[in-house]
């Protein structure tokens, strides 16, 4: 089950919804369940990744789930389908971005105790989570 934020910004009005968490199709799977789906659900890099961990290891895990990285330079919010492959317990990959502004390496955010962010309209720190807006789903 997955959660989606809403954050508003106060000086312009832009809005935007954050999906975090599991859901139907990204959700923690084995390498021969996700094998077996024939979907690309990822980026086509990280596809490549796993096909190629997949030829080496033969008890891979897939733990993929929507989480929000935050830019530690701009303050940008960002959605991504964060990958984490696990072999007999150890993360051997693990999925990294950048910021689509600065390139800085984006770092995962605690959603629930981040205050305001900046908007990516109209660069103000006014980016705000609307609690009226929280929505379940799956």
């Amino acid at each position: 089950m997955g959660r989606a934020y809403t954050y508003r910004c106060d000086n312009c009005g832009y809005e935007d919804q954050f999906n975090e968490g599991h859901g139907f199709l990204i959700r923690p799977r084995s390498l021969s369940s996700y094998l077996k789906s024939n979907l690309k659900l990822f980026h086509h890099k990280t596809c490549s990744v796993i096909e190629r961990l997949g030829k080496e290891y033969k008890s891979l895990f897939i733990d993929a789930g929507f989480k929000i990285f935050k830019c530690p330079h701009c303050n940008l919010l960002f959605e991504k389908i964060e990958v984490k492959i696990y072999n007999d317990g150890k993360i051997i990959h693990r999925s990294e971005f950048r910021c689509t502004r600065c390139w800085a390496r984006l770092k995962l955010t605690n959603i629930h105790r981040l205050k305001k962010a900046v908007c990516p309209s109209c660069n103000n720190s006014s980016f705000r989570l609307d609690r009226r807006k929280m929505v379940l789903w799956d």
